[in-house]
């Protein structure tokens, strides 16, 4: 394999071995200033976009252990790789991006957590929350479960507390 071809494979290697998610998406018939503002959203949110030839992309796939993309490496191949925090990020950057830019870029097919997503669910996907909103919603939960028990515990010690109060008091008063 000459070196170019090996130095695409490499980088392309090194992108993926950090990547949370991993988009393959058909750009045939896209513009080369929708490609342009495409890349530039996605490189805003530290997204990576590479297009590369099929059988590069298949080679670095299988240096970092995903299998079962080959049926979706047919066609001019764009690959979108997520970044290690948020896999879903892209997918709700590219149905923006598919709002003002129909059919610009068809998403082949989602590949996270060791399963491959058909590209179809992509509206669905980008409706899920992000890592850093569940991230929220499970301390908000974490935080309002333990303001309740705090209260639980709170109410009866409280009272508790207020008639052992009353009764000193009564004592102080019989004695006195």
């Amino acid at each position: 394999m000459p070196a170019l071809k090996q130095e695409t494979v490499a980088q392309l290697t090194e992108s993926l071995k950090g990547a949370s998610g991993v988009y393959l998406a058909d750009f045939t018939g896209i513009t080369v200033e929708k490609v342009t503002a495409l890349r530039g959203t996605l490189r805003k949110k530290g997204i990576r976009m590479r297009v590369a030839k099929n059988t590069l992309i298949r080679r670095a796939l299988n240096d970092v252990g995903v299998q079962g993309l080959d049926k979706y490496l047919v066609g001019p191949t764009a690959v979108i790789i997520a970044d290690g925090e948020d896999p879903i990020a892209p997918a709700k950057l590219l149905v923006d991006f598919l709002k003002t830019n129909e059919d610009a870029i068809k998403v082949k097919t989602v590949h996270m957590d060791g399963q491959a997503y058909d590209g179809g669910q992509l509206t669905a996907m980008s409706k899920m929350p992000g890592k850093r909103e569940l991230q929220a919603q499970v301390v908000s939960i974490a935080l309002g479960a333990g303001s309740n028990l705090l209260a639980l515990f709170k109410g009866p010690g409280s009272k508790l507390a207020s008639q052992i109060q009353a009764l000193i008091e009564k004592r102080e008063k019989e004695t006195a």
